[in-house]
């Protein structure tokens, strides 16, 4: 029986060598390939051939296995032949004939409890803390030692290779980073500091106008401007310029939009004395389901800074500006709580404008979310939970919410209040 304490110190360095594999191994198959590629361009030493094991890991993959089978073969050498030995000899006194079995679970336990920390535990843990840093630390020597056992490597890669196919399993998996995949990164970012809040909400803006609708970002057609065709100049100048936007639909008689009149036109209209009709120029239309990034691309390729939306029927149903899309685009205009359109009361409920946009309004409270969600407005909200139209006082209850009507003007609903499942409520029987 040779030294007992060397041999356990050998033991011990075995497992911390298993631990440095496990840990290379982890940092080099989670870091991430943008992050080594930027550190390989400022000239950081091993990002480069951190990045190429990564592209090509089956022949690192089987150089670390190599080195962890070899090392677990010798480990349990050691602990299977002499630390059992000597751990029976400390037991027979005190068990006798049991002192076998007794030193075997012992010395069992002991390696399971010291690989599972110096083996696995601690190097992980510590090869997630940088994964970057520690691949571009580990990379030229797992690069070197990939060299020496080729011959190996290429026979344990050739196999997998050949199991994988007999599988099914054919090429390596396309790196897609999903909207998802930005999301996290971005409130990773935010969270540490490296992202400030604004800049955070005009990443999340952008992942966002995708899934944007025109009829979501348009003015809807009961708050549009427009000009009568057979206004005077004069008039018309008057209305566009207490109005303050660049261009107007004008109509016709019959209340159809015939094209467009910028300011510019307008004020030519008055100094040249030419009719309004002259002038007019062609409109772009947009059907209301188009989705904001396609509108905005034809905006820009038309050289118009406003488009007249329409519905399936091709009537008129509201305008988008350029404004609109890009105000979207660099953040949007999220109704806040004390808004006129959002007001927060002291009881915890909300006075709201029926023609909120629910994308925004969603942004600030979470109201419950209906089967069929085919409406862009808070009143189109109502609507759909009603199946009816309401009048003022009709009281909704949507899963702990209660949405009373507290004005209409004509058919349309103006003014809701919204009660959240924790504000007070008078005691009111609701309608639905």
């Amino acid at each position: 029986m040779g030294n007992p304490l060397l041999e356990f110190g050998i033991l011990v360095l075995l497992l911390i060598l298993n631990g440095f594999f496990s840990a290379s191994e982890l940092g080099v198959v989670s870091a991430r390939r943008t992050r080594l590629e930027a550190a390989a361009a400022r000239g950081e030493r091993g990002a480069a051939a951190a990045a190429a094991l990564g592209q090509e890991p089956g022949a690192f993959l089987a150089t670390v296995q190599i080195g962890i089978t070899l090392i677990g073969t010798v480990s349990a050498v050691f602990a299977g032949g002499t630390l059992t030995s000597y751990m029976e000899g400390l037991l027979r006194p005190l068990l006798g004939d049991s002192a076998p079995a007794a030193a075997s679970v012992a010395v069992v336990l002991l390696v399971t409890f010291l690989s599972l920390v110096l083996g696995e535990l601690a190097p992980k843990n510590i090869a997630l803390r940088d994964p970057e840093g520690l691949a571009a630390r580990v990379a030229p020597f797992f690069a070197g030692l990939s060299r020496v056992a080729r011959p190996i490597v290429w026979l344990l890669d050739v196999t997998t290779r050949g199991l994988l196919a007999l599988l099914g399993v054919r090429g390596q998996p396309p790196e897609v980073i999903t909207e998802e995949d930005v999301r996290a990164v971005v409130s990773q970012a935010a969270q540490s500091g490296s992202l400030e809040q604004t800049e955070q909400a005009r990443i999340a803006s952008v992942l966002r106008f995708n899934d944007r609708r025109v009829r979501d970002l348009m003015t809807p057609r009961h708050l549009a401007v427009t000009v009568s065709l057979h206004a005077s100049p004069a008039d018309v100048a008057a209305q566009v310029l207490a109005a303050g936007h660049d261009t107007y639909p004008v109509r016709d008689d019959a209340g159809e939009i015939t094209g467009l009149l910028t300011v510019l036109d307008v004020l030519r209209a008055v100094q040249g004395g030419q009719h309004l009709a002259a002038l007019v120029r062609p409109a772009l239309y947009l059907p209301e389901g188009a989705w904001a990034e396609d509108a905005l691309t034809r905006l820009e390729r038309g050289g118009v800074r406003l488009a007249v939306v329409v519905d399936e029927y091709g009537e008129f149903s509201g305008l988008l500006s350029l404004t609109d899309l890009l105000s979207e685009l660099a953040g949007g205009d999220a109704p806040a709580p004390d808004d006129d359109s959002l007001i927060r009361r002291e009881d915890g409920s909300y006075l709201a404008d029926g023609a909120l946009p629910m994308h925004d309004l969603r942004g600030v409270l979470a109201l419950p979310v209906l089967p069929r969600e085919d409406f862009s407005t808070l009143a189109g909200y109502v609507l759909a939970a009603l199946g009816d139209f309401p009048q003022v006082g009709t009281v909704l209850a949507v899963d702990g919410w209660t949405l009373e009507v507290v004005d209409m003007d004509g058919p349309r609903i103006d003014r809701l209040l919204l009660r959240p499942p924790d504000a007070s409520q008078p005691a009111a029987a609701p309608q639905a």
